[in-house]
């Protein structure tokens, strides 16, 4: 499945080599300078991959972000910057990005970031198209019956535009059912917004949800649009419902019944085509008793239910789960290929998990990251509460985020220098990869022999494995 890559980097040099880096791997990629050359570009060509530098002339990386689900649908983005800090990283994921690199970086772990992103859209397209080679709903593993029935549900109820409520324990995936939902709907070409009910403050959840107009409050010196216009045509998945207060329940509620709404400050209907999709992980019929929740807004948003099951109820899906998360943190963090031990996978097998599949990620990645080039993890590479041994010593410290770096906002960054070690690494792989042969380097790297020459000299890398008649001009 040919994956088409946008990367977006202002210096001509490092945008040539991450050019010729996804050249090597056989993606079709092309580059720009700017953020809104990258807005022109995306809305005329159908890209998979976004990846953009966040420090641009103009418009940032972290704004062009904002751009993605409108022009886009379901790209997926990974953010480079060469000022890597927590705030950056959680601002990034916040506005859609799947992936979050600094420099320096090394080549292996960019390809390996991308490989998993290239993966997850090539399932993306699949369940676009139908689900072909992938189950009913693409990326969801279901070895487990009551899975699999999930999402033979999932299937029959997603062309139509009745609204949906998911249901299951915290860390479920109630997300991905959502998502399921609306890709496999013929809404999939339109945005799929998603809002956390739980993680926005009462007062200003709706502003959120209905936006507002110029003066609408103090500090309003513009308009804005809310959820449900940036969801027109598509979906808006609404997570953790139950803690939305009774005041906006009411304003909810009409929405669903009217489809319509006014946005704070107007008295202007805004009429609008948006599918529901609600989610929770709150026993609604009991807040329903305690005078929490509306009764009528329970029953306009239970029109299907859609019950995720917790994680020790479908223990058939622990190993394939535990394999892909371990791959795909493996591959993203420039991780050596890792296997589990029998005893470990006993373990992860017969634990309950009280936090489901995410306490299931957590505990893979945590092992993979604290057996580093280890390729095996152990029984006591696992968290405490994991092993099955009654006594248990305490789990060693956790080793470093991959990707952040030490000391403050005084750091530097050679910025030659990255270049030039990301192109030395791609120079020695496509030598690798042909056995020496210049020429076939060259081509695989879609430059001229004598291109690719003059780059080995001023480099000064010596190829030791090529032999006498191996150029074959």
């Amino acid at each position: 499945m040919n994956i088409k890559i946008l990367f977006v980097e202002d210096d001509d040099r490092l945008r040539e080599v991450l050019l010729e880096a996804a050249a090597i791997e056989d993606y079709d990629a092309q580059g720009v300078a700017t953020a809104e050359a990258a807005v022109e570009r995306l809305r005329d060509e159908p890209f998979d991959i976004l990846v953009t530098d966040v420090a641009l002339p103009g418009m940032s990386g972290l704004d062009l972000l904002r751009h993605c689900p409108r022009l886009r649908p379901g790209i997926l983005s990974i953010v480079i910057t060469a000022h890597g800090t927590v705030d950056t990283a959680v601002e990034a994921m916040k506005r859609g990005a799947a992936d979050f690199i600094t420099k320096p970086f090394a080549l292996d772990g960019l390809l390996g970031t991308i490989r998993v992103a290239a993966e997850r859209a090539a399932r993306t397209r699949a369940v676009m198209q139908g689900g072909a080679g992938e189950g009913p709903a693409g990326n969801l593993i279901a070895a487990a019956p009551a899975m699999r029935k999930l999402l033979e549900e999932v299937r029959a109820v997603a062309p139509f535009r009745t609204t949906v409520l998911v249901t299951g324990e915290t860390g479920t995936g109630k997300e991905m059912i959502a998502r399921a939902v609306h890709q496999l709907s013929p809404r999939s070409e339109k945005a799929l917004v998603a809002l956390n009910c739980a993680a926005v403050p009462e007062q200003l959840l709706e502003d959120e949800l209905f936006g507002h107009v110029k003066g609408a409050f103090t500090g309003a010196q513009s308009g804005r649009e809310g959820r449900f216009e940036q969801a027109d045509g598509g979906t808006l998945f609404l997570d953790e419902i139950g803690d939305m207060g009774l005041p906006l329940q009411s304003k909810l509620l009409r929405v669903l019944q009217e489809r319509e709404f006014e946005k704070l400050g107007s008295s202007r209907t805004v009429k609008v085509d948006v599918r529901v999709v609600a989610a929770t992980s709150a026993d609604l019929q009991r807040r329903i008793d305690e005078g929490a929740f509306r009764p009528d807004l329970y029953y306009r948003l239970n029109v299907v239910n859609l019950r995720l099951p917790p994680l020790r109820e479908r223990r058939e899906d622990i190993r394939p789960l535990a394999e892909h998360l371990l791959a795909k943190f493996c591959a993203s963090t420039g991780l050596p290929p890792k296997t589990i031990s029998d005893d470990a996978w006993e373990s992860l097998v017969s634990y309950r998990w009280p936090g489901n599949v995410r306490q299931l990620q957590n505990a893979v990645e945590r092992a993979a990251a604290l057996t580093g080039a280890n390729t095996e993890i152990r029984l006591q590479d696992l968290p405490e509460e994991v092993r099955e041994a009654a006594a248990a010593p305490a789990p060693p410290a956790p080793a470093p985020k991959a990707g952040t770096q030490p000391g403050g906002p005084g750091d530097r960054v050679d910025f030659d220098a990255v270049v030039t070690k990301v192109e030395r690494d791609l120079l020695l792989q496509s030598l690798s990869r042909t056995g020496g042969n210049k020429m076939r380097a060259a081509q695989l790297l879609g430059m001229k022999r004598t291109t690719f020459v003059e780059k080995l000299k001023r480099l000064g890398i010596e190829w030791e494995k090529e032999s006498a008649g191996a150029e074959g001009e």
